[in-house]
């Protein structure tokens, strides 16, 4: 009989994004090795617009596995969107609007009445006080959530985060249940590089991130920079952080053909997932560039969208004809186009932060079998494409060597990938996700025993 384990992930299918794939996967296997994840997440049905969710995610989900999906909760969030209609009944919500990419610090456009401003202030912290949008609905979660750990006898509770808020439910559930706790950090939290300064939230939020990082069994962090940055924030987490990081699963790959490519067909780079802040201002430049003084038998894909200070920058350099910007799509339509694409594009913020960036998509682009061109400030994923051996990073502070190797990319793919593609089969099969599953079920089996140990002592 199968060990179980609360899985609490409120990023999960059908809700597509980045976030959603790690927690599927490791679902996907851990009953390999002899773990069966009671799963409680969101129920997205109720919130998510068509175009954000993937249904073909639920692939990965074994049959019969116990998935419960609570209903999201946020009175604040309920009660401003009463008063909106009442203010201006013909005004779309943000439903109707469709999806809104936030990859970018938003800016006034003009200067606004301190009264406003003070309102508005307010309004956003009422409307998430600690950690994100999701502290209401954690806090309401957590009998519900107790119930169905007892119902189902679960071992040990499993968390992962972002958002947030889930990691303050997990000690909830640790204390009512009295069972190890593993936080699976895929993002930073008080050290996430793109976000605005809110000195009130910033403090309680530096409070809780200390709780958690006390209190947890387990830290899983997705690189080794992340596990130093919570020693440094919590010293007894380094004895209790563990490194287990993102990666691609080989499966998703075996249906995937790369087509020849039709003569005369213009070179393809493709940008897959979200851009981040500034991550593309400089490679822009650079495509402005080289679209006035090279023939324009080249394409450069945005795959998932851009902020919209890159979309003004692309309107005013009328870069229409090169660049192409697509709303995001299922991932499995994502990774055909990875692997038909001539290069991929990896682009990171250059804020000092981006140098611990690791980008889920990087995994993904290296089992895909391109060459990768990356615009990175340094750091973690620049140190890993040389390792793997899979394409060339720049700075975005050398624009005439990226203007260089923009050029040899866009009309020399084969050229390019001669020169800077020599995959380590080695290296990549690393970060294949049943292997990294493996240790996540290791990790699992120590803590409990662990636990019972300590119990018994």
């Amino acid at each position: 009989m199968p060990r179980r384990v609360l899985f609490l992930a409120l990023a999960f299918p059908p809700q597509n994004s980045s976030g959603t794939f790690r927690a599927v996967k490791f679902v996907k296997y851990l009953g390999a090795f002899g773990w069966e994840p009671i799963v409680i997440t969101l129920d997205w049905a109720r919130v998510l617009a068509p175009e954000e969710r993937d249904e073909a995610l639920l692939d990965d989900v074994p049959p019969g596995l116990p998935i419960y999906r609570l209903a999201p909760f946020n009175p604040v969030h309920a009660l401003g969107e009463r008063l909106r209609r009442c203010i201006s009944p013909r005004s779309p919500s943000a439903s109707e609007l469709g999806p809104i990419i936030h990859s970018e610090i938003p800016t006034e456009v003009r200067p606004r009445w301190w009264g406003y401003r003070l309102l508005r202030a307010l309004y956003h912290f009422a409307l998430a006080p600690i950690g994100d949008e999701h502290f209401y609905w954690a806090a309401r979660a957590l009998p519900t959530c107790v119930r169905i750990a007892r119902r189902h006898d679960v071992e040990a509770i499993f968390v992962s985060v972002s958002p947030w808020t889930s990691a303050l439910l997990g000690l909830g559930l640790k204390r009512w249940l009295d069972r190890p706790l593993v936080v699976d950090f895929r993002d930073y939290w008080t050290l996430w590089p793109i976000k605005a300064r809110r000195p009130v939230r910033d403090r309680l939020d530096a409070w809780a991130e200390a709780w958690v990082l006390r209190a947890a069994d387990r830290v899983i962090c997705v690189h080794e920079a992340m596990a130093e940055d919570f020693a440094r924030l919590v010293p007894e987490t380094a004895a209790r952080s563990i490194v287990i990081p993102n990666g691609y699963d080989a499966e998703d790959f075996r249906t995937i053909a790369r087509a020849p490519s039709a003569p005369g067909a213009p070179t393809m780079l493709l940008h897959a997932g979200m851009v981040w802040g500034d991550a593309a201002t400089a490679f822009l430049e650079a495509v402005a560039w080289l679209a006035e003084h090279a023939p324009t038998s080249w394409r450069v894909q945005f795959l998932g969208g851009l902020p919209p200070s890159n979309l003004r920058f692309v309107r005013a350099r009328a870069l229409q004809e090169v660049v192409c910007v697509e709303p995001r799509t299922t991932h499995r339509e994502a990774l055909a186009r990875m692997v038909a694409a001539d290069i991929l594009l990896l682009l990171i913020t250059s804020r000092e932060g981006g140098k611990k960036w690791y980008p889920g998509k990087l995994f993904e682009y290296m089992a895909a079998g391109r060459p990768i061109l990356a615009v990175t400030p340094g750091g973690l994923a620049a140190t890993l494409i040389e390792r793997a051996g899979v394409g060339v990073s720049v700075e975005h502070r050398e624009p005439e060597r990226l203007r260089a190797l923009l050029r040899q990319a866009a009309l020399d793919p084969n050229g390019f990938a001669r020169q800077f593609y020599h995959p380590q089969a080695a290296v990549i099969r690393q970060y294949e996700r049943r292997e990294l599953t493996r240790r996540l079920a290791e990790t699992l089996e120590e803590v409990v025993d662990r636990s019972r140990a300590t119990s018994r002592a």
